[in-house]
């Protein structure tokens, strides 16, 4: 048993001083008053720093040099666990980018394997296509991209939640009852990479779509006689999600969609195999793409997935939004646990949560060290 002291504590509902974390092997025991840490507690001074609950990216692709697509494998998953750990992302959804139903069957039983060895970190599939529009195909593979089959959506309705979390579709590829038939079984069915009108993607979230994938990016525009999906999501206000790097979506756009969606916009990376490496090209959807200035994008200057990370987007949603320091972090934390149903477990600190928790510095906001499972890493 241990205490985090001296620090600004960021719960997810409220901001506390004069307080400690009390932590137990792998589990919050109890948030209490400085004065009542518990005598056999062993008091880890944070020096002023912000405390956390760990970040929960939904759309991790890759990092460490290597993405999911690349090597569907538990070796994989356990370097991108460690590559992703020292910006503070705790838990995160590989995702599987349009490729062969061979390779959605094998991701779905790796996973599922890897969860009972490790599913407090891995916690389930992100499939992005295959089931996408291939005029706002972005970066996907072309010869990739099908209609839905019973076959595989019944595949991955049965694995269930536990190991699929989010199917990004276009809402124009897919039928009202394969959308139901997944939502039943608690995978969440996220509209995105999609050409559908407003009425249609309206018509979709009202037949059970319960969230949008990277908002505006792979979307029709949003025009005075044809609102889109992007219309849509500003009417229904499903759980959407936003990268928030600056070159995906403007600075702009982040405070405008933040303004009409309040707490159900929340962040993901879209990291590729670049983040945390030195790789300045990599091969994605079967086109090169080229890492220059922070920017990831084909000679064509189609962008191919981000180099941002989870504490960057809470530092540019801080910075460069003028987000409240709250706020972003619940974006990066809270929201997106919620978004997946498991703010019962994790997002916040409270008791018996998992010790998930990122340690940042109260002026930069970089992480200093994190905590996962309960056991502190100091980078």
């Amino acid at each position: 048993m241990y205490a985090l002291t001296n620090c600004t504590i960021f719960t997810g509902l409220e901001i506390l001083t004069d307080s400690a974390v009390i932590i137990e092997k792998k589990h919050i025991m109890n948030v209490v008053k400085t004065n009542s840490i518990p005598q056999q507690a062993e008091v880890v001074d944070l020096n002023k720093a912000v405390l956390a609950p760990g970040f929960i990216d939904l759309q991790l692709n890759g990092c460490g040099g290597l993405f999911f697509n690349d090597d569907i494998s538990e070796e994989t998953l356990d370097i991108m666990t460690k590559a992703i750990l020292p910006t503070g992302c705790t838990s995160f959804l590989p995702t599987l980018v349009s490729g062969p139903e061979k390779e959605i069957v094998k991701a779905l039983e790796v996973v599922r394997k890897y969860r009972k060895k490790n599913g407090e970190t891995v916690l389930g599939l992100h499939l992005e296509g295959p089931y996408i529009s291939h005029k706002c195909k972005g970066i996907h593979n072309p010869d990739m991209l099908r209609e839905p089959s019973d076959k595989i959506i019944s595949l991955i309705a049965e694995y269930g939640a536990e190991v699929t979390r989010i199917c990004t579709i276009a809402p124009e590829k897919v039928e009202p009852r394969y959308v139901k038939q997944l939502e039943k079984a608690g995978v969440r069915v996220s509209a995105g990479h999609s050409a559908a009108s407003c009425s249609l993607a309206r018509k979709m979230f009202k037949a059970g779509m319960s969230m949008a994938t990277h908002l505006f990016n792979c979307m029709e525009p949003l025009q005075g006689r044809e609102p889109s999906l992007i219309g849509a999501v500003y009417l229904e206000k499903p759980w959407t999600g936003i990268i928030a790097d600056g070159v995906h979506v403007s600075w702009d756009n982040i405070e405008l969609a933040k303004n009409i969606l309040k707490n159900k916009l929340f962040c993901v990376t879209d990291a590729t195999s670049a983040v945390r490496t030195d790789i300045t090209e990599f091969v994605l959807g079967n086109q090169t793409v080229y890492v220059k200035d922070g920017k990831c994008a084909t000679a064509s200057g189609t962008i191919g997935g981000s180099m941002l990370t989870m504490d960057k987007a809470v530092r540019n949603c801080v910075n460069h939004v003028k987000i409240e320091l709250a706020e972003a972090l619940k974006m990066t934390s809270l929201y997106p646990a919620r978004a997946i149903g498991i703010d019962s477990e994790y997002g916040m600190i409270a008791q018996y949560y998992h010790a998930d928790l990122v340690i940042l510095d109260h002026e930069s906001l970089k992480v200093r060290s994190v905590i996962k499972s309960g056991r502190l890493h100091k980078f």
